[in-house]
């Protein structure tokens, strides 16, 4: 086989070459990707709106500790009846006033209470957007890079195979071989192709929701170097420290203590009002004047309403019922996070376990291959064996290529459940999660 001119490379070279070069200017890294992502996404607008949302029902829940000031003007026109006589009266009345309420049942505190945790949650929310996106933005990177590698080595098998095919024509236009192992080899060449194909169409349909998603292409990207290992950490070390940490159960949780709030809050219809004013009239015209009239005014209103029909007695059980089936979504989030949690790092144990018998089996695979080359050109080895070599040197190496990322795939999925990806990507010099 002649050597290819070095302006001829293949493709596949190129792609294997770019792949395992360093990053130039023009390369787009999986942090730089995040990062873009993470300042136009729609998902960490809408949580980023929603946090302030909630800031704003705080100020509301609040500015329940404070009185009422009020200006009111009266502007009327009665027939009144004075001593037995009727009477045309016309007033014009303007009053200031000042009322505050002092106690309907813990109402106000609670309010504020549930605010704030809300507040906790929308928090919580927001982080696990970033997360989320990052995670989503790093799994579509890397099945980007997964389909380039298959492509790139699919094209060196298909480079070799059809090197064969023509070898094998030769040879049996010379009568050295039978025809059927031509039919044979090309049958095996049009598999490969069909493959290659398919790969082709994912690739394709993997780099639109790319662009899509990033809004640019993806030209050259690099295979990530995640900066966080958990050789530190047991199985038990993590999972504690993912329920400890994770987003999403934090903000599971705030929503399930401010639904316990809620249950006071409903409560307090249960309670009488207090509530204590002081009026000032400012200017008062009636015509005829009236025997006495108010000129200013202090007093304590003490209210209690209980509407029929037992609906108080209902808002408060309602209540009690959200705050249960917050507490069960929380532990729902909880099982899902333990079996999720488990699941990756069993994968991902095994993953680092057989990562060195993968190279094994490639050199091995390797050369097994350059051996039955040689004794199939002595006519020592069949055309099934040399194909059958082949193919399984191309598996191995697809088998190492789908370890490497899946690998950083378990690696940034753990990263996100403990909510530390975007961190991880953003800041190389972040700490590692055992410390």
């Amino acid at each position: 086989m002649k050597a290819l001119p070095a302006m001829c490379l293949p493709r596949w070279w190129i792609v294997l070459l770019l792949m395992v070069l360093p990053p130039s200017s023009s390369a787009a890294t999986l942090p730089e990707v995040v990062e873009r992502v993470l300042q136009q996404h729609p998902d960490i607008r809408s949580s980023q709106a929603l946090l302030s949302a909630s800031s704003e029902r705080i100020i509301q829940a609040r500015s329940n500790y404070y009185p009422i000031v009020g200006l009111e003007s009266v502007a009327a026109d009665a027939r009144d009846i004075q001593f037995g006589q009727p009477l045309e009266r016309t007033t014009r009345r303007n009053e200031v006033f000042v009322r505050w309420n002092l106690f309907r049942g813990l109402a106000d505190w609670q309010t504020v209470s549930v605010a704030q945790h809300e507040r906790g949650a929308s928090i919580a929310d927001l982080d696990e957007s970033h997360e989320r996106v990052a995670l989503q933005v790093s799994q579509i990177y890397l099945e980007v890079l997964r389909l380039r590698g298959l492509l790139a080595l699919g094209d060196a098998y298909l480079v070799e195979h059809r090197r064969l095919n023509e070898e094998i024509g030769l040879r049996a236009t010379l009568g050295k071989i039978p025809v059927a192992d031509v039919e044979y080899a090309r049958n095996s060449l049009m598999q490969a192709e069909l493959q290659q194909s398919q790969l082709r169409g994912q690739l394709g349909g993997v780099e639109q929701f790319y662009r899509l998603l990033v809004g640019a292409e993806p030209e050259l990207l690099i295979e990530p170097a995640m900066a966080f290992v958990f050789d530190n950490l047991s199985q038990e070390q993590l999972l504690e420290q993912v329920l400890t940490d994770n987003r999403r159960i934090r903000a599971a949780q705030q929503r399930a203590v401010a639904r316990g709030d809620e249950v006071g809050i409903a409560a307090a219809g249960l309670y009488p009002s207090l509530d204590f004013e002081v009026r000032q009239t400012l200017s008062s015209n009636i015509d005829p004047t009236p025997v006495t009239a108010t000129d200013r005014a202090t007093q304590f209103q003490l209210r209690y309403q209980l509407p029929l029909g037992g609906a108080s007695y209902s808002r408060k059980r309602e209540a009690v019922q959200r705050k249960l089936a917050a507490q069960a979504a929380v532990d729902t989030e909880l099982l899902r996070l333990q079996s999720e949690v488990a699941r990756l790092w069993a994968n991902w144990q095994e993953l680092r376990v057989v990562a060195p018998r993968l190279e094994e089996w490639v050199e091995a695979s390797h050369t097994v291959v350059k051996a039955y080359d040689l004794q199939f050109s002595a006519a020592r080895r069949t055309l099934i064996d040399l194909i059958s070599a082949r193919g399984e040197h191309y598996r191995a190496q697809i088998g190492r290529l789908n370890n490497r990322l899946d690998q950083s795939g378990a690696n940034i999925q753990l990263l996100s459940m403990l909510g530390q990806l975007r961190q991880s990507l953003l800041d190389p010099h972040t700490t590692d999660p055992a410390e």
